[in-house]
């Protein structure tokens, strides 16, 4: 039987594939030239995960909210604005206590302990936890990473299409990036070091606006229309190959 999670995933993945399908029959491809080329992709993405396992996934959103709240929510801080340690299970203030408020649908204790064992969460003392981090950093090996990758994928997507769709009455959404072609590799630390500053102070100042006006009473709430926004930024660095 395939779990709830796992067919959160496949449906995650296939968005992205409609997104994907969407743009590049916008683009003048054929459907039915379609077929064989995404056959032999198969093949090759078989042949690339032979011998692996699937994987089962915790929600990549509530470990992020959870660590979020963690670092606003006053019962979960210190004099000094820090987060407190907290109980991993049990009733407010602890780490089950602040995944129930965020109504994932998934036990709450277990969503609790899964983040204790990638590590989001860390002993700091008897039967106590703080965050690692008030940002979700996981390994490229849990199956977070899976759902964190879907859903990037399908946003990105998502937005390109939106933009290019020439009924959008709401106007473009932000798409933009920045690139030189020519970055000395000196600087790569250094541009490290300067993007994350730089994205981690902006992704707090859109955070903050976006939960000053989430929807938080669930009276009424069928009769409000919501939708899920946010912003992803990231950079990157790819190696130039000179011809010898």
């Amino acid at each position: 039987m395939v779990s709830k999670n796992m067919k959160d995933l496949q449906v995650d993945y296939s968005n992205v594939l409609v997104a994907i399908f969407e743009l590049m029959l916008r683009s003048g491809i054929r459907a039915k030239d379609l077929l064989p080329t995404c056959v032999r992709a198969l093949r090759r993405a078989e042949s690339n995960c032979r011998g692996t396992r699937a994987v089962e996934l915790s929600g990549l959103v509530t470990a992020a909210l959870v660590l979020d709240a963690w670092h606003r929510n006053g019962r979960y801080l210190t004099a000094q604005g820090l987060p407190k340690p907290v109980p991993l299970l049990g009733p407010t203030p602890s780490v089950e206590a602040l995944v129930r408020l965020q109504k994932t649908g998934r036990p709450p204790s277990s969503v609790a302990r899964h983040l204790q064992d990638v590590r989001l969460v860390i002993p700091c003392g008897k039967n106590l936890f703080k965050p690692a981090s008030d940002v979700a950093v996981i390994s490229a090996r849990d199956p977070l990473i899976l759902q964190h990758v879907a859903r990037a994928l399908s946003s990105l997507l998502e937005t390109v299409g939106q933009n290019m769709n020439s009924t959008n009455r709401v106007g473009p959404l932000i798409e933009r990036f920045a690139e030189v072609p020519d970055l000395p590799s000196r600087y790569v630390k250094p541009f490290k070091s300067f993007t994350h500053t730089q994205g981690r102070t902006f992704l707090r100042t859109v955070n903050d606006w976006l939960e000053s006006r989430r929807l938080r009473s669930r009276r009424g709430a069928s009769a409000v229309r919501t939708v899920r926004a946010g912003i992803h930024t990231y950079a990157y660095v790819v190696p130039n190959h000179h011809p010898k």
